[in-house]
């Protein structure tokens, strides 16, 4: 049974670094899980024109802060080649985040002109 709760950011951090299997850490560590967990939730919050987090959408941003986590050193690249071994990456929120969000999306209101 799932019991629905508000969000809590400190919770969902401690549950981020669980998430990346980090047990210690230094501050300096910690300080950048947060901030790349504070860049998902405001990537995920932009892409839904929301201003505050459904609770549906925390599973969400703890996956796309570990896909930012994980590629760290290769922003801006859309591929990239190693010893034969070649790795593609997508751009933006992946397709499979992006459909699991598009449900907490609210439309924008525009003007008539």
């Amino acid at each position: 049974m799932i019991v629905l709760q508000s969000y809590d950011r400190t919770i969902e951090i401690e549950k981020f670094v669980r998430f990346l299997g980090k047990s210690s850490m230094d501050a300096a560590e910690q300080k950048l899980l947060e901030d790349i967990y504070d860049d998902a939730v405001m990537e995920a919050l932009g892409y839904c024109n929301r201003d505050d987090i459904h609770f549906g959408m925390t599973t969400c941003i703890r996956d796309l802060a570990k896909i930012r986590y994980n590629q760290q050193g290769s922003e801006g690249e859309l591929s990239r080649s190693e010893g034969g071994v070649s790795q593609t990456f997508e751009d933006g929120i992946p397709r499979k985040i992006r459909s699991q969000l598009n449900k907490y999306r609210v439309a924008r209101m525009g003007r008539v002109r």
